[in-house]
């Protein structure tokens, strides 16, 4: 009978087991599939990390990793990744008509040149299968000739060889087997993006539906030797440029075109370009005054409540302290949402309540006003906790020490309580600034940015701050075809908050060893 020494060890077994036997069969799940989408570097990355759970996990001697190494991996690939990801677009015109390679961009361009042959370019045809099984179509021809085609090209039958009903659709074939509606069905989807060359110069077949064919033809021609894309109808010749894409000689772009790295030009558009220079800088001044003031106001209301719940001649504390954490329990996207109703202009409580219409949403400093106040009552349950436990843990001798000395209550506060408090929680008070810094929640969820800065074009507006900022430039405004200069936006805001955490942390370092 299998003995255990403990009874821990039972369930810390099963536990083990299940933790790895659902980690390795997400991996043989997902690692074929990414491989089949040429997604190699994901694969690998499952996998790796895989193996290295196991490694971890399976061994007796590597006790402390098996805390420190699954939140690792998920470090490396929710938050390293995705920051060199888009330090990398920052550098690129990773767009929306710039997403592939050139290969890919060439022969998505190619296939969208042809165009139908002249006015009636639609032909019968019917979908049937050869002697060797393999499904091939039979098209027929303005002049009665008849072909079997597949993506290699097409075959002329004898015309003794098919037969046709009265209104001249095939009926048979020597050699064929034509398939019914039901299984034509079942196949056809084979058939919807098969090129069937037509033996004639860059003229295809592709199927229309159930039953014709249309007869396309290229209208661009690629030259591999040259590097150069010509229209087959004009002449034109297009030529890439720096860009990643064929400009002709009357300046026509064809679409698509392809991704190619242009150093640091989205910095230069950022900066040197009017249209967004302006915008960008009073987003980016609203977006060190808006985690500030959200701070300021959270971190002196939840300490105020703190110490007025810290009394000891408050009886009800609990209650109280419950009350006023119902906000932070509350999903911030629900309590977000409520207040944007609450805020309505027409139909809010709060403007119902009020004698007058304060348009909450559509003035950029009422929108401002919002903002801050739904942040507020986000942020001080927050504050408030911290609080309470920094000012519980004070030194009681201190404080009675200053007050035999004649300290007022006033000088205790601001002399004591409140440096030793602020010292406590300064890491916290940092850690929310860079959290407040780049809340996109708060911002696009209440007021979606707006309003709209007029001078900007649309692409910015008086609550944007600069994560919101790079979501318009993104998917809003540029229409998603700026994925590169959203993303030179972003690494921007990326190296600001880096470097205010560092110098802050760096600073409240020094505060703690003049304590």
């Amino acid at each position: 009978m299998l003995k255990f020494r403990n009874s821990h060890t039972l369930p810390s077994l099963l536990l083990k087991i299940f933790f790895l036997g659902g980690v390795n069969s997400f991996a043989l799940w997902s690692v074929p599939i990414l491989i089949s989408n040429d997604s190699f570097l994901y694969a690998a990355y499952v996998g790796l990390s895989t193996l290295i759970l196991d490694y971890v996990f399976l061994s007796k001697r590597f006790v402390a990793a098996k805390y420190i190494v699954p939140g690792a991996l998920l470090l490396v690939a929710f938050q390293i990744y995705p920051a060199i990801y888009t330090g990398y677009v920052a550098f690129t015109n990773f767009s929306v008509g710039h997403e592939f390679d050139k290969e890919t961009a060439l022969d998505s361009m190619i296939d969208n040149s042809y165009a139908p042959v002249g006015e009636d370019s639609i032909y019968p045809m019917r979908i049937a299968q050869d002697g060797a099984g393999k499904n091939v179509v039979l098209i027929k021809e303005k002049n009665g000739t008849i072909f079997a085609g597949d993506a290699k090209g097409v075959t002329a039958l004898p015309p003794a060889s098919v037969s046709f009903d009265g209104e001249g659709n095939i009926t048979s074939a020597a050699g064929y087997t034509l398939l019914d509606e039901n299984q034509t069905s079942q196949v056809l989807d084979q058939f919807n993006e098969l090129m069937i060359p037509s033996g004639e110069v860059n003229t295809t077949y592709r199927v229309f539906d159930f039953t014709t064919v249309e007869k396309l033809k290229a209208t661009l021609r690629y030259d591999r030797a040259g590097d150069f894309v010509q229209n087959l109808e004009t002449g034109e010749i297009y030529r890439p440029n720096d860009n990643g894409s064929f400009i002709g000689e009357s300046g026509e772009e064809i679409e698509p075109g392809w991704t190619v790295r242009v150093g640091w030009r989205n910095f230069e558009r950022i900066f040197g370009d009017d249209r967004y220079r302006a915008p960008l800088v009073r987003v980016l001044v609203w977006t060190f005054i808006y985690p500030f003031l959200i701070v300021l106001m959270t971190f002196f209301l939840g300490l105020f409540l703190a110490l007025a719940l810290n009394h000891p001649k408050l009886k009800p504390k609990k209650i109280y302290r419950t009350l006023l954490i119902v906000p932070y329990a509350m999903p911030s996207v629900l309590s977000i949402l409520t207040w944007k109703g609450m805020l309505n202009e027409q139909y809010g409580i709060v403007n119902k309540l009020l004698p007058g219409t304060i348009p909450w949403l559509s003035d950029p400093w009422w929108a401002k006003a919002a903002v801050l106040l739904v942040a507020l009552w986000a942020g001080t349950p927050y504050m408030f906790l911290i609080a309470t436990g920094a000012i519980q843990a004070l030194s009681t001798e201190i404080v009675e020490a200053a007050e035999v000395d004649g300290a007022s209550p006033r000088k205790v506060f601001w002399n004591i309580k409140l440096p030793l408090v602020v010292i406590a929680l300064t890491p916290l008070l940092i850690a929310s600034y860079a959290y407040n810094f780049s809340n996109f929640g708060s911002i696009y969820l209440l007021t979606g940015g707006g309003p709209v800065i007029l001078e900007s074009g649309g692409i910015a507006g008086h609550t944007d701050i600069l994560i919101s900022y790079t979501y318009n430039l993104a998917f809003t405004a540029g229409k998603g075809r700026d994925y590169g200069l959203a993303s030179a936006v972003s690494f921007i805001n990326f190296v600001l908050v880096a470097f205010l955490s560092w110098n802050a942390f760096k600073r409240s370092k020094q505060m703690e060893n003049i304590t």
